[in-house]
């Protein structure tokens, strides 16, 4: 609280000579500095490999969806996809619902390629 008050009552044409005001302005340097490199920046590169996931879907990937439902795309419009899900039913999500593309790997096994890498 005390740095607060020496902010508040600082003599003009000082600057930085008090030490307590120097600390504090490198401490909130660092918090600013902490916070951009550790909770912005990994988000911003989550949210672009989502889009560019989602912009790159086409007929035949096999997905989950955010709920746990596995199919194949069937058809891919603007903000929907049409999942086959059996011979017989298609379900139609928002491209936003998926989750992660599955992709098949030559010895057979299926490899995920999900959001959260």
């Amino acid at each position: 609280m005390n740095i607060f008050l020496n902010l508040l009552q600082a003599q003009p044409g000082k600057g930085f000579q008090d030490p307590s005001t120097l600390m504090f302005t490198v401490i909130m340097v660092g918090f600013i500095a902490f916070c951009y490199f550790f909770i912005v920046r990994p988000q911003n590169k989550k949210k672009k490999e989502m889009e560019n996931m989602l912009n790159t879907l086409k007929k035949g990937d096999k997905i989950v969806t955010i709920g746990g439902m596995h199919g194949k795309i069937a058809n891919v419009r603007d903000t929907e996809i049409v999942v086959k899900v059996d011979a017989n039913t298609e379900l139609t999500f928002e491209k936003s619902a998926i989750s992660r593309v599955v992709k098949v790997t030559g010895s057979g096994k299926e490899e995920a390629e999900s959001k959260d890498k």
